[in-house]
């Protein structure tokens, strides 16, 4: 039987202060409130079709199975831009690093989360 799987539904984050990820994520990421649900508020990046649901309660960090969020940029060029805009911004960004030969921006989340960024190797 084929599975029924049709693609990627959605993230669901648990955090400590979820106004301070939703913002954090609309800066970032560039991602928009799609619904609020009281204390729970969807957040959705058309072009990337990514949605994350930003809900209260303690990010469980030590039982997460989950490393890191990656997302794709288009090049490393576009990855350096976007850094130096998010540092304009007043945000901690570290350097752009070089991630088994692909650019990497690795962030955290006000919650800690590892949130990377990452460009394909350049050719």
């Amino acid at each position: 039987m084929k599975s029924p799987v049709l693609g990627f539904s959605h993230l669901q984050l648990n955090a400590r202060d979820v106004r301070a990820s939703v913002d954090w994520y609309c800066a970032v990421l560039g991602m928009e409130v799609m619904s609020e649900h009281g204390d729970v508020i969807a957040l959705r990046h058309r072009e990337a079709r990514l949605v994350i649901v930003v809900s209260p309660g303690e990010p469980d960090v030590d039982h997460s199975p989950i490393d890191h969020l990656a997302f794709a940029v288009a090049d490393g060029p576009t990855l350096e831009a976007w850094a130096a805009y998010l540092r304009e911004l007043g945000l901690n960004v570290p350097a752009v690093v070089d991630e088994l030969g692909k650019p990497s921006l690795q962030l955290r989340d006000p919650d800690g989360n590892a949130v990377e960024l990452v460009a394909p190797a350049p050719r």
